[in-house]
């Protein structure tokens, strides 16, 4: 009986202990869990977020492709932000010589009206040609931007880049990469072009790698959008709202996909058309530009990607130069 009393008492005495402590661990794991939840909703780091009227965020951006596809407008992938030269001349991106020294100049600018940007890192990348391709650091390099008008708006940061000794055509990125940001979805602009000559129809091949996890079906819309010249600005004369709300109306319906279908007489065939990916999987898109009779000049189209789920995968912009 003795023995029974003393194994009982061994067995309550070691039980309650451990019970207590895994209430314990319990209740520091669920305050873990309550504080990266508070973090999320206000900090992108694990840290107590600040929001108070007298807290001000700077806005970096850079002319970001599917930032403006998401809006729904028409976009080019020769990119205004992202030059590039060579001895102080620009050079067409679609025109590059291979094994040669480049100077790559991104523009950055800050839409916050009481918040610089200050040493904020750009990130240049460049990839293959294509849509999906496997991106290759270059270089990270520091910039800083005044806000809304003032001198140092925009800001410039400047990249030396050797391209590969492969002959080819390659695709530049510019990531702004800011520790704070009041809109953190518009900081990766790409540049990425090809020139072809129409002696008859242009051929252009690029190619389609999937990024993923998953397979995917792909598919394919063409526009021949370009970045039209900026408009007036107000006069002097204060408008009325009605006046102001019509003419953003009318300068966004100007950057509308339906503004800016293929040209009258244009065909342009792409083969595969709906191509299905595995995850990493790539293949060879052509593309096949075929323009009017006796047409000559200069014709921009926009490849741009879209997965099955209409989310862009990217794009690029062909250039046809007539003979």
């Amino acid at each position: 009986m003795r023995g029974i009393v003393a194994i009982l008492r061994a067995v309550f005495f070691a039980w309650v202990p451990a019970l207590i402590e895994i209430v314990r661990r319990l209740s520091r794991w669920c305050r873990r869990l309550h504080d990266r939840r508070v973090d999320k909703q206000g900090s992108r780091a694990h840290c107590v977020p600040i929001d108070h009227p007298a807290f001000r965020r700077p806005d970096p951006l850079i002319y970001d492709q599917y930032y403006l596809i998401g809006l729904g407008l028409a976009v080019t992938w020769d990119n205004p932000d992202i030059e590039i030269l060579q001895g102080g001349v620009p050079v067409p991106a679609g025109k590059l010589n291979a094994d040669t020294h480049y100077e790559v100049r991104v523009r950055v600018w800050n839409a916050s009206l009481d918040a610089l940007v200050v040493q904020m890192p750009v990130r240049l990348s460049y990839l293959s040609f294509g849509i999906g391709t496997v991106s290759n650091p270059i270089d990270t390099r520091l910039v800083s931007v005044g806000v809304v008008g003032a001198a140092s708006q925009p800001g410039f940061v400047s990249f030396d880049w050797h391209t590969p000794p492969q002959p080819g055509h390659y695709c530049l990125q510019a990531l702004l990469d800011p520790a704070d940001d009041a809109n953190f979805a518009n900081n990766l602009g790409q540049k990425n072009t090809d020139v072809g000559l129409a002696h008859s129809p242009a051929t252009f091949q690029f190619e389609l790698r999937n990024a993923t996890r998953r397979p995917h079906r792909y598919r394919f819309t063409v526009d021949s959008y370009v970045i039209p010249p900026l408009g007036p600005c107000f006069s002097d004369r204060r408008p009325t709202d009605g006046v102001i709300k019509a003419e953003q109306q009318r300068r966004l319906a100007v950057h509308l996909p339906s503004a800016h279908l293929l040209p009258p007489g244009w065909k342009v065939d792409i083969s595969p058309d709906h191509p299905s990916l595995e995850p990493s999987e790539q293949l060879t898109v052509t593309v096949v530009a075929t323009p009017p009779e006796g047409w000559t000049g200069q014709q921009a189209l926009n490849v741009n990607t879209f997965d099955e789920g209409d989310k862009t995968s990217g794009g690029v912009t062909l250039i046809v130069l007539g003979t």
